[in-house]
């Protein structure tokens, strides 16, 4: 009896100890549909923006009680093309500072994050831009919404750390500013 007794004990305790494990599980996610990648910025005749609704990549998190405990890892990689103001002539002159015909991609691969409480993070990470790399500190907010992860944060940049001359237009007296914002806002589905 006592036998049977310990073999049952220890079945619940397996299985007690498994379902534990999967509830602080990694899991690896990718970037779903139409996420919002915007950079923001100034010149000498208005503020703009260009937006992409065009970004893949995968992150490696881990969840438990409901909660975002750690992130692993962040690959994401967008085209330049994809960025768009809305005005053809400026969308022109980005591609050309951002070396678009050698460089048609730009890319994050995170090094290191860091909670500061609650959702909110720190996650610092290689930007690769018209082929130059830096490490920059990105602020984001991380929350799980039901299976999936809502994340979205900015950074700031300057265009002349990775050797990118802002744009000018109509003969050089429109100038584009040197400060950059970079904005996301995306969802995350698990890869099963």
């Amino acid at each position: 009896m006592y036998k049977n007794l310990k073999l049952t004990l220890f079945f619940i305790l397996v299985l007690f100890l498994s379902r534990s494990v999967q509830v602080i599980a990694q899991q690896t996610y990718e970037v779903a549909a139409n996420p919002e990648m915007k950079v923001s910025g100034t010149s000498t005749l208005h503020d703009w923006d260009m937006i992409s609704k065009e970004a893949t990549g995968t992150a490696s998190i881990r969840r438990s009680a409901g909660k975002v405990t750690a992130i692993q890892s962040v690959e994401v990689s967008m085209k330049v093309k994809s960025l768009k103001s809305g005005k053809s002539q400026m969308d022109k002159n980005a591609y050309n500072a951002l070396k678009e015909e050698e460089y048609p991609e730009i890319t994050f691969s995170m090094l290191e994050a860091h909670q500061n409480g609650g959702n909110d993070w720190k996650v610092s990470g290689r930007l690769q831009l018209a082929g130059e790399t830096k490490s920059i500190p990105f602020s984001i907010k991380i929350a799980p919404e039901g299976e999936n992860i809502i994340l979205s944060g900015l950074a700031d940049i300057k265009l002349t750390d990775f050797n990118v001359t802002p744009p000018t237009a109509v003969f050089g007296t429109i100038k584009t500013g040197d400060e950059m914002t970079i904005h996301i806002n995306m969802k995350l589905n698990p890869i099963n």
